[in-house]
C-alpha cells in the first residue's frame, strides 16, 4: 500500500513540468493528469478526467485533511461541479499543475482564490495517511475559518458557497467573529433554512460535499423508482423517473406519496392492456362489472385503476358503487343485489333457458343478451318491476324466428303433426 508521503515525495518530482492540456505524462500534465498519473505510478488507477475523479474515494473535510488526499475546486463560474485538483501535501498546501503558461507548482489553501473555489476533499482507498501535524499552523489557519464555521452544521464550504443566502452569513460570521451559537442562529433564520426540509437540506448538502454517495443514492432511488412503476403499471419518462427519484431522496417520499405519483402515469400499452397492479385493478374492475351487470368503459376502467393506484379510491369502493348501480339498472332484483347476489347468478335460469331453447352454447349468453335483459326488467301492469316467469319466458323465446330453425323446434314440430296424424288413426 503507497503511502499519502510517497505519492507527495513523487509528485513535487515533477515541479515545474508544463501545463498542457489533456497532458497525462511528463512531458506535459493537465490537473487530472497529474493526478491520474502520479497515483497511477504508485498503483492506483484513478479516472481520468477531475470531474470523475471526484467520485472516488470518501469525503474529507478542509480540516481532515493529510498528506496524499486530493483536494477539488471550482475555478469555471460558466460550468457547475468541479474542474480543477490538486494532491494536498500537508501545512495548509497542494501541489497541482495550475493553468496554461505555469508549471507544476505548489500552492496554498489560504489563497483567497482557492478558498472561494473549495469543492471538497476525497481520500482515495489504497493509499495509507497519517494526520498532517501542521494542518492548522500558519498559514492555513485563515483559510479554515470559514470552513471550520461552515463544518458546525455539518455542511462543507462549498455548499454554503452554492447558496448566496448562507454564503453572505458565513462572510459576515467570519469577518464579524461570530460565535458557533450566534451563527447557527443566523443560519436557522434564514428563507432557506425555513422553506427546505430536514432531508432536502441533508441532500444539498451531500449534493456539494459528498458528490459521490450523492450520485449512489439517487442511482439507487432510480432503481426503486422503476422497480415500483413497473409494480404500478406505471409509465415514466427518464424525466419523470429522475423527479421521482429525487423526490425520494430529497424529499423522503413515503409509500403513499409514491404510488400516488405513480398512479398519474399509469397508461395502456401498445397492447391495450394494463401493467402491474394496476392491470390487476382492471382485471377485477371488469370482472366485477360483469358480474353486476354493469357496462363499462376503457377510459373507466383506467380511470378507476389510476385512483387505486394513486390510493384515492379502493376495490372495496368501486365493487360497492358497481353494486349500486347494478340495483338501479335490475330494480326487480334490487333487494338481492343489495343482500350481495350477482345479477349473473340471478339470470342463470334466464341464461340457461335461452340457450337451450335457442341451441346456442351457454357461455354466448349473458345479462346483456337482449331476450334475458328484457325478461330481468319487465315491469306489470302497474308499471313494477316485475321480472318475467320462466313459463312466460320459454313461450316467448319460442315465438322468436330464430327458435323455428333449432332442432328442438323441428323435433317438436314432428311430435305435433305425429300426434295429430295419430288422433286420425293414420299412424300408429
Amino acid at each position: 500500500m503507497a503511502t499519502g508521503d510517497d505519492i507527495v515525495s513523487l509528485a513535487q518530482k515533477y515541479l515545474g513540468t508544463q501545463y498542457v492540456w489533456g497532458g497525462t505524462s511528463p512531458s506535459g500534465f493537465d490537473c487530472s493528469g497529474l493526478v491520474q498519473y502520479v497515483y497511477g505510478k504508485s498503483g492506483i488507477q484513478l479516472p481520468r478526467t477531475t470531474y470523475n475523479q471526484i467520485m472516488v474515494g470518501a469525503s474529507v473535510q478542509p480540516d481532515q485533511l493529510r498528506p496524499g488526499d486530493l483536494v477539488f475546486f471550482d475555478t469555471d463560474a460558466s460550468k457547475k461541479g468541479p474542474d480543477h485538483v490538486g494532491i494536498y501535501i500537508g501545512g495548509g498546501r497542494f501541489i497541482h499543475a495550475p493553468a496554461p503558461g505555469q508549471g507544476v507548482k505548489i500552492s496554498s489553501l489560504a489563497d483567497s482564490y482557492y478558498m472561494n473555489r473549495w469543492m471538497g476533499g476525497r481520500r482515495i482507498s489504497g493509499v495509507s495517511t497519517a494526520p498532517d501535524p501542521n494542518a492548522l499552523a500558519g498559514e492555513v489557519t485563515p483559510t479554515l475559518d470559514a470552513h471550520e464555521l461552515a463544518e458546525t452544521y455539518g455542511m462543507s464550504y462549498a455548499f454554503f458557497k452554492s447558496q448566496p443566502e448562507l454564503y453572505k452569513k458565513l462572510k459576515e460570521a467570519v469577518a464579524g467573529q461570530w460565535t458557533p451559537d450566534k451563527f447557527q442562529a443566523e443560519v436557522k433564520n434564514t428563507k432557506w433554512w425555513k422553506q427546505t426540509s430536514e432531508t432536502a437540506r441533508q441532500a444539498q448538502v451531500l449534493q456539494k460535499t459528498d458528490p459521490a454517495t450523492y450520485n449512489a443514492q439517487m442511482q439507487a432511488a432510480r432503481v426503486q423508482a422503476q422497480k415500483l412503476a413497473v409494480q404500478s403499471g406505471a409509465v415514466l419518462s427518464d424525466k419523470n423517473l429522475s423527479q421521482l427519484a429525487k423526490n425520494m431522496v430529497w424529499y423522503g417520499w413515503q409509500p403513499e406519496q409514491i404510488q400516488n405519483y405513480l398512479g398519474q402515469f399509469v397508461k395502456f400499452t401498445d397492447k391495450e392492456v394494463l401493467g402491474g397492479m394496476a392491470g390487476q385493478v382492471a382485471e377485477a374492475i371488469k370482472q366485477e362489472a360483469y358480474k353486476n351487470g354493469v357496462a363499462v368503459t376503457k377510459q373507466s376502467v383506467l380511470n378507476n385503476a389510476q385512483y387505486v393506484v394513486r390510493g384515492l379510491t379502493s376495490m372495496e369502493q368501486i365493487t360497492a358503487s358497481l353494486r349500486e348501480q347494478s340495483a338501479g339498472l335490475y330494480p326487480g332484483f334490487a333487494e338481492q343485489i343489495k343482500a350481495g347476489a350477482d345479477i349473473q347468478d340471478l339470470a342463470q335460469p334466464y341464461i340457461q333457458a335461452t340457450a337451450q331453447e335457442l341451441g346456442v352454447p351457454e357461455t354466448n349468453v349473458s345479462v346483456y343478451s337482449p331476450q334475458v335483459k328484457a325478461a330481468l326488467n319487465r315491469v306489470n301492469a302497474q308499471g313494477q318491476p316485475e321480472p318475467m316467469s320462466m313459463t312466460d319466458f320459454t313461450a316467448q323465446l319460442r315465438s322468436d324466428p330464430a327458435w323455428r330453425a333449432t332442432q328442438s323446434a323441428q323435433d317438436k314440430t314432428m311430435a305435433v303433426g305425429r300426434q295429430v296424424l295419430a288422433d286420425m288413426g293414420l299412424v300408429r
